[in-house]
């Protein structure tokens, strides 16, 4: 990249729906600022992406491999050179007008801020509650499995609340432990400063690593519920058994390497 811009984002696909990925985007590239868009292709082998090279500010990189979340964005990460915020987003989030204008202006008024994280919806307006505290492994054996009716039983819906930090609520700007990868805006040079992400974690948790090496650091993480995206978050864990190992995974990982919290 040979011009500087403002944001630079980076979407990792691996057989990513059309449809989403095309909204996806428009709704970064219509953004009022000087902006760069990196798709990186995990070796999906979808040919559409090709169809996307139309867009002006956007380029597409063929990973060769799949790596992971981290692994495909980490590519993005290393080829962006001139820019003073970095936009890790998914190709399932569209971007409402003015949403990452604002993020950006609050970043240039507030720098002790290193990562930005907006308020985030269902398209059709539900919200969704992804602030979260640094999990425990009851925590995260909760949100995988009472499921249903066992939602509502009193310890288990105390503990989800907390959890996802209901307690705090989210009509108000507030420091927040473990921020969804879904849409990070990072500084870019807390970004250079902490590195990239961590490359053990093929997917799940490496959010939550990076958000507290970003804490670690010295910086704050801070949700902004003045900027709306939509997100329609398909919960794969849920639905995929190759998926749901892969958590576990990631799971292992993050215990081995932050310590092992149980309740």
């Amino acid at each position: 990249m040979g011009l500087y811009y403002r944001v630079a984002a980076s979407i990792v696909t691996y057989r990513s729906n059309v449809y989403q990925l095309r909204k996806a985007v428009e709704s970064f590239l219509a953004v009022k600022l000087p902006v760069h868009l990196t798709i990186v292709d995990n070796d999906s082998g979808q040919e559409y992406l090709s169809s996307l090279t139309v867009f002006n500010q956007c380029e597409i990189i063929d990973a060769g491999a799949n790596g992971g979340f981290g692994f495909g964005h980490n590519i993005a990460i290393e080829r962006a050179k001139s820019c003073d915020y970095f936009l890790v987003m998914n190709p399932d989030v569209e971007i409402k007008p003015g949403a990452l204008e604002k993020m950006v202006d609050y970043m240039d008024d507030n720098l002790d801020i290193g990562l930005l994280v907006p308020r985030v919806k269902f398209p059709h307006g539900e919200p969704q509650y992804l602030n979260k505290r640094l999990p425990s492994v009851l925590d995260l054996f909760l949100r995988r499995f009472a499921l249903g009716p066992m939602q509502n039983i009193g310890f288990i819906r105390r503990r989800m609340d907390r959890y996802e930090m209901r307690d705090v609520g989210y009509d108000y700007t507030t420091d927040v432990p473990f921020c969804s990868g879904c849409f990070m805006l990072f500084r870019k040079s807390v970004l250079d400063e902490v590195g990239p992400f961590d490359e053990r974690f093929f997917m799940y948790l490496e959010d939550c690593d990076m958000t507290r090496r970003v804490v670690l650091a010295g910086h704050r993480a801070v949700y902004f519920p003045h900027a709306l995206i939509t997100h329609h978050w398909m919960r794969g864990s849920h639905k995929s058994l190759r998926l749901f190992i892969v958590m576990l995974q990631s799971m292992v990982e993050y215990f081995n390497k932050w310590g092992w919290k149980w309740v």
